[in-house]
């Protein structure tokens, strides 16, 4: 069973993140390549927030780029599965002006075919283009996802991330918060 990875309803629109500095752009996350950086990426919470509340969550909503918190990036550094499809960027995380480092951006390395095109509702993102990318207003997955993943991106619509059964009972058990489960 697959399942679309969403940002939870209850994370405050306070708390996005803007991309402050890094050599990766969200458009290189796309690729589904290694990424080569030496430099920690650079994120801000624009506004004055509550330090404690933000890193109670786990996943940080951020234009182009997931970032996680470093207690999720521990867990998920020794779940094996997981760093096969996903590589963990270095992160530091700005909030209130203070630096907060560990924190991580991932950068999936996968695509899987998981949208049954027939059954979802779509329409070309560039109407006058007849191979435009398609934008899904209802997404229905492949019944039956026999490859092995934990996650991947959409091969049918890249901005979007899908992750395995497995994974979402992972995080269900480790509570994690930001994401719907």
């Amino acid at each position: 069973m697959a399942y679309e990875l969403i940002v939870s309803d209850n994370y405050p629109n306070s708390y996005w993140l803007e991309y402050e500095q890094g050599s990766v752009e969200p458009l290189d996350l796309r690729q589904c390549k290694k990424i080569k950086t030496s430099n920690p990426l650079l994120f801000k919470v624009e506004k004055k927030v509550s330090e404690k509340r933000l890193l109670s969550f786990d996943f940080y909503c951020c234009c182009g780029f997931i970032v996680i918190s470093p207690r999720l990036a521990t867990l998920l550094s020794s779940y094996k599965d997981f760093l096969k499809d996903v590589q963990l960027l270095d992160a530091n995380v700005i909030i209130n002006g203070q630096n907060h480092s560990g924190f991580k951006a991932l950068n999936i390395l996968r695509m899987l075919s998981c949208i049954d095109v027939d059954k979802s509702d779509s329409e070309p993102l560039l109407a006058n283009l007849p191979d435009s990318p398609l934008w899904f207003t209802k997404i229905v997955f492949k019944q039956n996802i026999v490859e092995d993943f934990c996650m991947a991106r959409y091969q049918e619509s890249e901005e979007h991330i899908v992750m395995s059964d497995k994974l979402r009972q992972f995080f269900i058990e480790n509570n994690i918060k930001g994401i719907d489960l």
